[in-house]
């Protein structure tokens, strides 16, 4: 029975997504949500913090909400507001900080107490809200013990401002049941001035001196609103709204609005079900965004998982356990499909070895002795002799063989008036020349006309010299190239 209660309340905790908003006060517990478009509001009395617990047990077991999220709102009287110089520290450490730094505004011991703050708009200050450690951690006990998921705490003077604009600076006059009246103002929603006004008695309107009565409250709030302009000047105040139980917010609403300078209207909440302070104050909380305002729900004291149990950690030496099996024969099977492998290589491997020792005896029938292999060099060596002297025979110039007759006869013919020829060397295809010029002109000039002549158009020379001898006549010198030659005599 204890294990199927247990997981039917993990899996109704899975199943729900409600979020809630319970206004904790010091004489009743309200609750607010959505649901289907539609606001539903329930209110119980109690007579002291020793009836939270049944009583909200009781309002989420009417309303079936086990296991929703949920959102509270201390009420005034719950907690303490103050106003401090800023401290240079971290927005994420003022939860820690921040009872230690108001140690001497406060009666209780920084260790009892749980804080935020904001800054405020007036000045370079801090806001401050305080609330009881034990009063906390009492709601906080009560909320998981009703199935409940607590996400965030605030303040009722904070969430007032949901009522008012995002972008004027506005004044509440509020009032919940039999408590005082309540002045609080905001700047573009964020909370910037509250005041308790006292001696006003219920109702303020209906009784005999209410126009006297009037007539003072409006003078009060002359005054905060005097005070208010002074400090807000970039944004003044330019309405007042009224919210209070037991009035008829309408007609104080007119009544105020001939005695004061700004506009005075009665609170219009969203819904027709809000038709109480708690009620309104709870969703306007519900409605708050998360990261505004303050949250009094720290890290520090939301509940701590412990994971080192005995029921994990014998879940996870038996997790370990089926691992190590599962790698074990994974590596075994691994390690036995390698040996099947290397025993096919090496089978392989063997018949290949067998196939060489094969081949390595064919090849040692097959080679030749000592003898014939020196017999064969020396035949090799014999034949590249012969062929080396067929070749330079090939190479020999054919012009040896017919002489130089025709060279001589072109030579002859090519003569000119301007050169004497004196000696002829002819070789192979190169032919050196030596002479007579009567001016150095001449022999350029005699060498272009070998270009009519065959024999001497092949002529190649590579020097020309020229001189004069002891009777000033001028000498020439021209000397065959010897590299074109031999290479047409290859040709």
């Amino acid at each position: 029975m204890k294990s199927t209660a247990l997981f039917n309340k993990y899996f109704n905790k899975k199943s729900h997504h409600k979020l809630a908003c319970l206004a904790v006060f010091a004489d009743s517990i309200t609750i607010v949500y959505e649901s289907e478009q539609q606001c539903i509001t329930d209110s119980i009395d109690i007579s002291g913090t020793g009836q939270w617990a049944d009583a909200i047990k009781s309002l989420l077991e009417k309303h079936d909400l086990s296991g929703c999220k949920l959102k509270l709102v201390l009420g005034h009287g719950l907690y303490q507001s103050l106003l401090i110089e800023k401290p240079d520290i971290p927005r994420a450490e003022l939860p820690t900080a921040l009872p230690f730094l108001v140690k001497d505004l406060v009666n209780e011991s920084p260790m009892d107490l749980v804080a935020d703050g904001f800054p405020a708009p007036l000045k370079d200050r801090l806001q401050v809200f305080v609330a009881n450690r034990k009063h906390i951690e009492q709601l906080i006990k009560i909320c998981a013990d009703a199935n409940g998921e607590l996400i965030a705490v605030s303040a009722e003077e904070i969430v007032w401002g949901q009522f008012t604009s995002s972008s004027l600076s506005q004044l509440i006059l509020h009032r919940r049941s039999s408590a005082g009246l309540q002045l609080t103002a905001f700047k573009q929603q964020t909370l910037c001035f509250q005041r308790q006004l006292r001696g006003f008695t219920d109702p303020l309107i209906g009784s005999e001196s209410d126009a006297l009565q009037l007539d003072n409250l409006a003078l009060e709030l002359q005054r905060s609103l005097d005070f208010l302009s002074a400090q807000l000047r970039d944004n003044p105040i330019n309405q007042l709204v009224i919210s209070c139980d037991g009035e008829d917010d309408a007609l104080l609403a007119q009544e105020l609005s001939q005695r004061l300078s700004v506009s005075v209207s009665a609170i219009a909440p969203a819904y027709s079900t809000l038709t109480t302070n708690a009620a309104r104050v709870a969703w306007a909380a519900l409605n708050q965004l998360d990261g505004s305002g303050i949250n009094l729900y720290s890290d520090a004291l939301k509940p701590q998982r412990n994971y080192l149990t005995l029921p994990n950690v014998i879940a996870s030496w038996a997790i370990i356990v089926v691992v190590m099996a599962t790698l074990t024969g994974w590596y075994q099977w691994k390690n036995y499909v390698v040996k099947e492998k290397l025993a096919v290589e090496q089978a392989l491997l063997t018949a290949k070895r067998t196939e060489l020792d094969r081949a390595k005896a064919a090849l040692a029938k097959h080679v030749p002795s000592p003898l014939k292999v020196e017999l064969a060099g020396s035949l090799e060596q014999d034949l590249a002799a012969k062929q080396a002297t067929l070749k330079a025979i090939e190479n020999h110039d054919d012009s040896l063989k017919v002489g130089y007759a025709g060279m001589l006869k072109q030579l002859s013919d090519a003569a000119s008036g301007d050169i004497s020829v004196n000696r002829i060397r002819a070789t192979g295809k190169a032919l050196d020349l030596e002479g007579l010029a009567r001016s150095p002109d001449a022999v350029p000039g005699w060498l272009k006309a070998f270009k009519q002549y065959p024999s001497l158009s092949e002529r190649r020379f590579q020097l020309l010299s020229l001189g004069r001898n002891e009777k000033n006549i001028v000498t020439f010198r021209l000397l065959a190239d010897r590299t074109a030659a031999q290479q047409e005599s290859k040709k």
